[in-house]
């Protein structure tokens, strides 16, 4: 039988069943992307909690050594204390070495606006990478950079690599709204 010979319920029938098919993938496609948006909104949530966390472990860790008698010597045992019993509670992200990155961290980027408010899209990965840039002004540059153009860990990692030698202080392309 042709579908000029079909009667007219069955066909639609078959059009309310391909509307309905067609509803339901529409639906589907909704519910997905409200997960991924769900999704990305936790993560960038837990990174600035996350990020944030890490500051003040490196303020207090700051602190705590500004008021011990010889700093060097209290400041390796203050890291080496904290780490034996950090790690032993919340397992090895607060190991020695991690420890001194948070230290760093706060020493490099003691404003926490900055770090909380401004640059809200880079992670604990970007700072990491920024920590091991030991020019200030190139610091914010690539700060800046990184977060305007939103760039991943890996662009980061290879702009500084490839830049490492770069004059920031006669070269600023824009003004630095973030430092």
């Amino acid at each position: 039988m042709s579908k000029i010979d079909k009667p007219k319920n069955e066909i639609k029938e078959a059009a309310v069943r391909d509307n309905a098919a067609a509803e339901m993938h529409s639906c589907i496609e909704d519910i997905r992307q409200i997960i991924d948006n769900g999704r990305k909104t936790a993560y960038l949530s837990v990174n600035a909690v996350m990020v944030q966390t890490y500051w003040n472990i490196g303020k207090r860790i700051v602190e705590e050594e500004q008021n011990g008698k010889e700093r060097a010597d209290y400041g390796e045992f203050l890291i080496t204390t904290l780490a034996n019993s950090l790690t032993h509670t919340f397992g090895s992200a607060y190991n020695k070495r991690n420890l001194q990155y948070f230290r760093k961290f706060y020493q490099l980027f003691p404003d926490l606006e900055i770090v909380n408010t401004r640059v809200h899209n880079l992670t604990w990965s970007h700072y990491r990478r920024l920590l091991t840039v030991h020019e200030t002004d190139a610091r914010y540059w690539y700060l800046n950079e990184a977060n305007e153009q939103m760039w991943s860990v890996r662009t980061l990692d290879r702009n500084v690599s490839k830049h490492r030698n770069r004059c920031f202080t006669c070269n600023k392309k824009k003004d630095n709204n973030i430092m």
